[in-house]
């Protein structure tokens, strides 16, 4: 069970601009909640932006972990290290996660999955995002394919999630319908 530690040029390149790619994702969820605060954490909506939130750090994470090789004995392995790590430690931080990456990377891929078909439960095409595969492409990692796969539809998930909130922003709210109406009584 051979590690990898790819710090080629391609996987490096592919790891700085991934990271740029999701951090301009989250800079955008960040400036969403700037530009429409009362719909994003609004009832109908604040599920929605804690669970975006989870998956651009899920993907961030992700991103530096990519680099595995997908063994299925190297999995089990970083995984018993990570436990062991967590019990005699009592603290994880990034280099443990770095450490056990075979392990970790699936872990943050699965929280990100998980809450992206969350939000596929309101914005479908979000699924239809999730099951299109990449074309495989020399270099091309499937871990890379996967995060990929999944950046996609956390920027899907993105672009409808605005849409929502503009579109609620326009909406006029109960109390302002009922303050029409009793405008309209009085007169």
């Amino acid at each position: 069970m051979k590690k990898v530690d790819d710090l080629g040029p391609a996987h490096l390149e592919w790891l700085i601009q991934s990271r740029m790619r999701n951090q301009n994702a989250c800079l955008r969820l960040f400036n969403t909640f700037e530009k429409y605060p009362e719909q994003a954490k609004s009832q109908a909506f604040r599920a929605h932006s804690q669970t975006l939130v989870a998956v651009g750090f899920s993907l961030w994470r992700a991103a530096f972990l990519a680099d595995k090789t997908g063994d299925r004995e190297a999995v089990f392995a970083d995984a018993r290290t990570f436990l062991a790590k967590l019990l005699t430690d009592n603290a994880i931080n990034y280099p443990q996660d770095r450490g056990s990456r075979e392990w970790t990377f699936n872990y943050y891929m699965t929280n990100a999955n998980d809450a992206l078909l969350k939000l596929a439960d309101r914005w479908g095409n979000v699924t239809a995002v999730l099951s299109k595969h990449e074309k495989v492409t020399k270099g091309t990692t499937n871990s890379r394919r996967r995060w990929n796969r999944h950046q996609n539809a956390f920027e899907a998930a993105l672009d409808a999630y605005e849409r929502d909130l503009v579109a609620a922003q326009a909406a006029p709210t109960a109390k302002s319908k009922r303050a029409a109406r009793s405008k309209t009584k009085t007169i």
